[in-house]
């Protein structure tokens, strides 16, 4: 084959979608900020505060089944 014919191929196949521009060059992401030191008590603190809230919204949710199950119930 010669080099015409390879260049001829060549075009014959190119796409006619436009070719995705590059991207420029990404920074790097920056390094994690260090957590601040938090006392023991206050990790355990705030821990019991989401476990209690926690605790709360599951009961809510509990009732809220059981209404729907009555209701689904009476209904039928």
């Amino acid at each position: 084959m010669s080099e015409e014919e390879k260049k001829e191929k060549a075009t014959a196949y190119q796409s006619s979608w436009p070719r995705r521009p590059e991207r420029p060059w990404e920074r790097p992401l920056p390094s994690p900020t260090p957590m601040p030191i938090i006392p023991t008590e206050d990790v355990n603190r705030i821990l019991k505060q989401i476990l209690d809230r926690l605790g709360a919204i599951e009961k809510r949710l509990e009732k809220i089944e059981k209404l729907l199950a009555e209701k689904a119930a009476s209904s039928t």
